[in-house]
């Protein structure tokens, strides 16, 4: 008893030291100061400006944001910034603590993710709305990694955004040093600005630490925006920015259609133009643009009545894309940029002739933003017409309290010169589909409580003002043990969203081949408890977790509910184990069948099962990392099994520099359904991807899938270089294959070539 006691007061004593320490180093505002000299980039630091990093004089020591957010970092970093009329500059010293041990990055690639590489990062937010900002990052061996802040960061970075800037980093024995000039013109910001926040961060998973100049508490993503200081500008910013910029293009598509056939060539010319209205506020303007440089979609398998979701990755979509694209939930987007340009009913890219954007900030407290894209005609497949359209988007955002905003949107989109039959004479037909839609997004000062509610509003031909209605609401409360969320959902069978993505409302009904329009309702309710044990080296947290998504019919019956009781122990060496008993139920108000069952079966009437999940990721800090997820459990009329497996390999440095240049990830999913009488199933998703780093600038990336759902294999090969600033040189090729039968009986199947091509593109950026 004696022991105990005397080991909570050593512990109490520790804690109250560690404070005390967390007190001594508060984060404090930094002033920028304007200066003359002219800086080179190089990672040398011997510019004056740079003199009292070099000794010290400015230390700045961080807290750690894991694995504990109670105590001052262990590996110290240190950190200065200035600007002239043109860049904003940084300087970050980086103690090399155990540098005997190799440094955790994955390759040499731009955009890399802060969850498995070691780097340093800068995050400002010239608005001080709470909600927008930007990042800036780099690892030691000079990797990149530029992003947007939206929704506070509460949800991370988003790197699909691209920017000019520059940097170069240097490694000793003792400490690493990045530098960093960031143009004013690749961000956006209020003229006459005295004061912006800030934070820098530090990922130093070589020691097993993240650490922040401004302190995040653990349970908090480490860029959420609340969690920052003033940056003071020794004079109001008067700098002046480029008000011009044009991006031309040229590329050749070369295609073959299938075994046989002979290439055809489509060369391309486009033009891509942003012009600077302000400081804030940015025109973007493109016409015939080019996406022959997007990145190919990860296969995923469906078991669902739904469509699945994949996200945006064509540049023209990206910059203020929350402003359009975040409106709703996810299954309720008024507006879904992947519906401009793509159509099921077409392969590959319709056209877009032309288009505009206006996007960005006016003032400090008003987001506005404006786009309009017209896309072609074309004829699809079996010779369907698809007929030029346009689009049209306007939105904004009015900052309410600290972190908070009101936001509405409309959407339009027309097809254009369709035309109908009437009486043997042709004439044209009025085809459109608008939504409006107002809602509010909550973020209080301290980030514990998130939210959300909107209600949306569709118009049609033929639709009355009483339907067509959609809305739904969101709560969060988070604190260091305790999660609570709700959130209720409701789309009006009359609602339609031409242009967004709103899978639920459709409904496939396979005994009539038609696709019928249902109401929906849906509750969402979850509750999670973490357990923060002190003092253990092995265990960093436990969790345990109820949850319960429940859709209900217009008069309020169930139709499926998933309901879970989960458990989470995260390692103090970042790995993590999660297992889970789930119940699922479905009453199936249409025909149903997960797979090709004998005769076209289906499923209808209700069921219920059980399911057990497990799942175990490892130390993300080794040179080889697995993920392994295992469910079982019955299945409507039978039992599934699914084995989900992910195996990276980051191969360790190479040449006298030990530069991470090589990165193979795989993985392979199987589900395995016996329906007894009704067949055996096995549905396979294969992966393999292979990066090739030649440096920090050019890369070389080979994608190989094979969905067994849907019978097809593809590979994609891409090479990429940035030979000058946003200025790309791409090739890549492609090739498609499908499973077919060799003869109308035959009981193997064989893959056979599908269609090639081979792209080069030419970017240069004036």
């Amino acid at each position: 008893m004696k022991r105990f006691g005397f080991f909570i007061i050593v512990t109490l004593f520790n804690f109250g030291l560690k404070a005390q320490n967390l007190e001594n180093h508060k984060s404090k505002p930094l002033v920028v100061h304007s200066i003359q000299e002219q800086i080179k980039v190089d990672g040398v630091l011997n510019e004056n400006i740079w003199n009292k990093l070099k000794t010290k004089t400015s230390n700045h020591r961080f807290t750690q944001h894991y694995p504990y957010d109670t105590s001052v970092s262990q590996t110290q970093t240190n950190f200065e910034l200035a600007h002239d009329d043109k860049f904003i500059y940084a300087a970050f010293i980086c103690e090399n603590k155990n540098g005997h041990k190799p440094f955790v990055v994955q390759s040499l690639k731009r955009d890399f993710s802060v969850l498995t590489n070691d780097a340093v990062i800068l995050t400002i937010s010239p608005f001080l709305d709470g909600q927008n900002g930007f990042s800036f990052g780099v690892t030691p061996f000079n990797a990149q990694r530029e992003g947007a802040i939206e929704n506070g960061g509460t949800m991370g970075v988003t790197t699909a955004w691209d920017q000019v800037w520059f940097s170069e980093t240097k490694i000793s024995d003792s400490f690493w040093i990045a530098e960093m000039a960031i143009p004013f013109s690749s961000i956006r910001f209020t003229k006459g600005s005295k004061v912006w926040s800030f934070n820098v961060s530090r990922i130093d998973y070589r020691n097993n630490e993240i650490s922040s100049y401004v302190r995040v508490p653990r349970n908090f993503n480490i860029s959420s925006l609340v969690f920052s200081d003033s940056l003071i500008w020794d004079q109001p910013l008067e700098v002046k920015t480029k008000k011009f910029v044009l991006i031309p293009y040229v590329s050749g598509n070369f295609l073959s259609t299938g075994p046989g056939a002979k290439f055809t060539n489509s060369p391309k010319m486009g033009i891509d133009a942003k012009i600077g209205i302000t400081s804030s506020l940015n025109l973007d303007i493109t016409v015939n643009p080019d996406f022959a440089n997007v990145d190919v979609d990860v296969q995923q398998l469906n078991l669902t009545r739904y469509s699945l979701y994949f996200p945006e990755r064509r540049q023209f979509f990206i910059e203020n894309s929350d402003l359009f694209a975040n409106f709703g939930f996810r299954q309720i987007r008024p507006f879904f940029s992947r519906r401009i340009g793509l159509n099921d009913q077409y392969d590959g890219n319709i056209p877009i002739l032309y288009g505009m954007r206006i996007s960005g900030k006016y003032g400090n407290g008003l987001r506005i933003g404006a786009m309009n894209l017209t896309t072609d005609e074309v004829v699809g497949k079996n010779n369907t017409q698809i007929n030029r359209s346009n689009y049209t988007v306007l939105a904004f955002q009015k900052k309410v309290f600290s972190s908070s905003n009101i936001g509405m949107i409309y959407v339009n989109d027309v097809v254009l010169g369709k035309k109908f039959a009437d009486s043997g004479e042709l004439k044209q037909k009025s085809d459109y589909n608008s939504i409006l839609g107002i809602e509010y997004n909550l973020l209080t000062k301290d980030n514990s409580w998130l939210g959300k509610g909107f209600i949306m509003k569709s118009f049609y031909p033929g639709l009355s003002n009483g339907l067509g209605y959609a809305h739904a609401t969101w709560l969060l409360r988070k604190t260091l043990n305790w999660m609570f969320m709700w959130n209720h959902e409701y789309v009006s069978q009359y609602f339609k969203a031409r242009s967004g993505f709103v899978p639920r409302v459709d409904n496939y009904d396979p005994s009539t081949g038609r696709v019928k329009k249902f109401d929906y309702w849906r509750l969402e309710p979850e509750v999670k408890y973490t357990y923060y044990p002190s003092q253990n080296n092995i265990v960093n947290n436990i969790s345990v977790m109820l949850y319960n998504s429940s859709y209900y019919d217009s008069m309020f019956v169930a139709t499926e509910s998933n309901s879970e009781i989960g458990f989470d122990f995260n390692f103090q060496n970042s790995a993590v184990i999660h297992t889970s008993l789930d119940h699922e139920y479905y009453r199936l108000f249409l025909p149903f069948a997960p797979v090709d069952l004998p005769g076209g079966g289906y499923f209808t009437g209700q069921f219920n099962w059980l399911n057990w999940h497990t799942e175990f990721s490892t130390n993300t800090r080794k040179p080889i990392t697995a993920t392994v997820e295992f469910t079982t459990g019955k299945y409507f009329i039978g039992y599934k099994n699914e084995f989900n497996a992910t195996l990276n390999y980051r191969v360790p440095g190479l040449g006298k520099k030990k530069l991470p240049k090589w990165f193979i990830s795989s993985n392979f999913q199987r589900i395995r359904i016996d329906l007894r009488d009704s067949g055996l199933y096995n549905i396979d998703l294969v992966g393999l991807k292979i990066e090739h780093s030649l440096n920090t600038t050019m890369y070389l990336t080979g994608y190989w899938q094979l969905n067994a759902q849907k019978q097809l294999m593809n590979m994609n090969l891409r090479f990429q270089w940035r030979y000058r600033p946003m200025s790309d040189i791409f090739i890549v090729f492609s090739q498609n294959w499908y499973q077919t039968a060799l003869t109308p009986n035959a009981l193997t199947e064989s893959w056979m070539a599908k269609g090639r091509s081979i792209a080069a593109k030419l970017v240069y950026w004036f």
